[in-house]
């Protein structure tokens, strides 16, 4: 046995010397990949996250039961009317007002609403797969039943949307610019362009509705007409327009309308008004 004493000695300083290298390998490795790698993995785990949805585009697994916005997937250049700024600005942190003032609530990337409040929201489509703030759902059926009776289809693409989808869909955007070259501030500035960031979208709180489909040409369509013609008269405006890039700093988006009550949304049509310009608040 002795003999061997020698031989097995040596055998286990060479396993020894073997698993250590083992290790100090895989250690590089792993802090390389943590280096190196953190937008990849932080961009393929969100989109992962983005991409659990089911054929309606709900969240799976989660509180969220209605559909969310289309996400582009090329994010439209900002255009000379809304590139004033230099960077994304940190909004104001405002709360729901408790009046009849509720329905003016101005959010966009200079106001957000505070963590906590929360909508109350009823279904605002027939199979309840949309929801939105109840007084804004009750509104919208009223608008979708005449538009109806005029022969004119309205379908909802789009309702409340949580925060927390919210903040997928921008950093997704985010950080598809950031990967096209952009510096963070850029980004973050032009991302804002087509998505807002979390509690700065009207969505959050079931205030707005995407109706037809999410595409510069549903400004043409037979229902487009009708809602410019008619939505005001049940308190619904057309948020985003093109001549108002520089006050709302938001793309063009004929497919989005925001409830803001009748009497204000029949002034802010008839004289070209956005709600930023209505409520006084212009940056």
């Amino acid at each position: 046995m002795k003999k061997y004493l020698p031989m097995i000695l040596a055998g286990l300083c060479l396993l020894l010397i073997f698993l250590l290298s083992f290790s100090i390998t895989k250690s590089a490795r792993l802090k390389k990949l943590r280096a190196g790698d953190t937008t990849t993995t932080t961009q393929s785990s969100e989109s992962q996250s983005a991409d659990a949805t089911d054929e309606n585009g709900s969240e799976a697994g989660t509180e969220e039961s209605t559909r969310a916005p289309s996400e582009p997937t090329e994010i439209p250049t900002q255009s000379p009317e809304a590139t004033k700024l230099t960077a994304l600005p940190v909004p104001t942190e405002i709360n729901m007002p408790a009046d009849e003032n509720w329905s003016l609530v101005l959010l966009n990337i200079f106001y957000k609403m505070n963590d906590t409040y929360e909508p109350m929201v009823a279904a605002a489509d027939e199979r309840g797969e949309i929801v939105l703030d109840e007084r804004v759902a009750e509104a919208y059926k009223k608008m979708a039943a005449a538009a109806a009776a005029d022969g004119v289809t309205l379908t909802l693409a789009s309702g409340y949307v949580s925060p927390s989808r919210q903040e997928r869909m921008y950093v997704k955007a985010l950080e598809s610019l950031i990967n096209k070259g952009l510096s963070q501030t850029e980004a973050e500035l032009q991302a804002a362009y087509t998505v807002l960031p979390p509690r700065c979208s009207e969505a959050n709180y079931g205030l707005s509705v995407d109706i037809g489909w999410t595409e510069d040409d549903f400004a043409d369509s037979p229902a487009c007409a009708w809602l410019r013609a008619h939505a005001a008269e049940y308190g619904f405006v057309e948020r985003y327009t093109a001549d108002k890039e520089g006050v709302t700093h938001f793309r063009a988006s004929p497919w989005h309308w925001r409830y803001v009550g009748a009497t204000a949304a029949q002034y802010m049509r008839d004289n070209n008004v956005s709600l930023e310009e209505y409520v006084g608040k212009v940056n």
